[in-house]
């Protein structure tokens, strides 16, 4: 069983917008920044906040209510963020943007 999981169409992923998405149960944050796709868990690390309200500038992702910051390609911190930035492997096929849902990512 494939766990690969349609998102969405590419075209629905405007520049440096980050967009909410429930794919099989599980809450997405997804973006697409410097030509490249990102999905990562929705909520905040931090406090539990939606990524979807942040803002994308570049390859920088900040938390929009705590301003915790990090590398989109890296997912490390780049500010003051305690906790690196868990993600999910993405692939752009057919017109769509797929993540592969395998591992249970969770901020313990």
């Amino acid at each position: 069983m494939s766990t690969w999981q349609r998102v969405c169409d590419v075209t629905a992923l405007e520049g440096n917008v980050i967009k909410e998405f429930d794919v099989e149960g599980k809450k997405l944050a997804v973006v697409r920044a410097g030509g490249e796709v990102f999905a990562f868990p929705l909520r905040c690390p931090h406090m539990d906040e939606p990524l979807s309200t942040g803002m994308c500038d570049g390859e920088t992702l900040t938390c929009s209510f705590h301003l915790w910051q990090w590398n989109l390609k890296s997912g490390k911190s780049t500010g003051d963020a305690e906790v690196d930035l868990l993600k999910y492997p993405v692939k752009e096929e057919s017109g769509g943007v797929f993540v592969d849902l395998a591992t249970e990512l969770r901020y313990d």
